[in-house]
């Protein structure tokens, strides 16, 4: 499980949300703050400065406090907003039957963190028949009204591997066939880069896909003492470790282990956490 920040421990001032709530929320919906984006190295000290900030924004706006039940910053660390059981101002028309998650930061203008990925799917998982339902679909807030947020950076792919990291405390996904027909069509809602992974032991592979990848495999319940060392969560960088077990998916799905991650690779990986 992933640690969550206290109210207290950021310095909450106004009232946590206006009512109770009761029973499991029906969906987690997603959203970015659109505020100033704080690098991955951010200290905790300018974190619960924005916190605060967040909170007087949701104050002026609202009346009723910070706006949602719980803020990702770039570090990978998260923060409480309003308390899961009760009610925030984050969904107009679902407030009381969806969790508010949001990415700290404008992700029209910037990329997500490897390590605010992570910690999304883990708290997904870990919320699962704890504060949502256990089939508890993920959204963004542009899947439910007339908005831009979470922005272009955050797509359907990256909502679909935040629910894929839930298949970790679950039993293993249906086999995917082998070598699957061209002609079957998967909608990833994503133009999907082809990553060449043949020289990853020995120089490092940072391009986009490369956190998709190591958290899907992750999803296939690969590498169980981690993808990248003892952390365990998707880097975005690419080394020996995910290469040895991308090479290890394919032989299991009956691909090319050439090292290269191309359409067939993609559909085998994604076919099993599509809707």
């Amino acid at each position: 499980m992933v640690s969550i920040a206290s109210r207290a421990s950021w310095g909450a001032r106004f009232r946590d949300g206006d009512i109770g709530l009761s029973g499991l929320a029906a969906e987690v919906i997603f959203h970015h703050t659109v505020t100033a984006t704080l690098p991955a190295t951010a200290t905790v000290a300018q974190e619960r400065a924005q916190m605060q900030h967040l909170e007087s924004i949701g104050q002026n706006r609202f009346g009723q406090g910070i706006s949602y039940n719980l803020i990702i910053f770039p570090s990978g660390r998260a923060y409480q907003g309003v308390s899961w059981g009760r009610r925030g101002t984050h969904t107009g028309g679902r407030n009381s039957t969806a969790r508010g998650i949001a990415f700290a930061g404008n992700f029209d203008q910037h990329q997500l963190s490897a390590q605010a990925l992570a910690t999304a799917a883990a708290i997904y998982r870990h919320g699962r028949g704890r504060w949502w339902r256990t089939d508890a679909p993920v959204r963004g807030h542009r899947d439910v009204s007339a908005t831009a947020c979470p922005g272009r950076h955050i797509t359907g792919a990256t909502l679909a591997q935040i629910r894929a990291g839930s298949t970790q405390s679950q039993p293993a996904p249906p086999p995917t066939p082998a070598n699957p027909p061209l002609s079957g069509r998967v909608d990833v809602n994503v133009n999907l880069p082809l990553l060449d992974l043949r020289n990853a032991q020995n120089v490092s592979v940072s391009t986009p896909g490369v956190a998709l990848l190591q958290g899907l495999l992750m999803a296939h319940r690969l590498g169980p003492d981690g993808l990248v060392g003892s952390t365990g969560r998707p880097t975005g960088v690419a080394g020996g470790r995910t290469r040895e077990i991308f090479l290890q998916f394919q032989r299991n799905n009956n691909l090319t282990p050439d090292a290269i991650c191309g359409p067939l690779s993609w559909r085998a990986l994604l076919t099993p956490f599509q809707p």
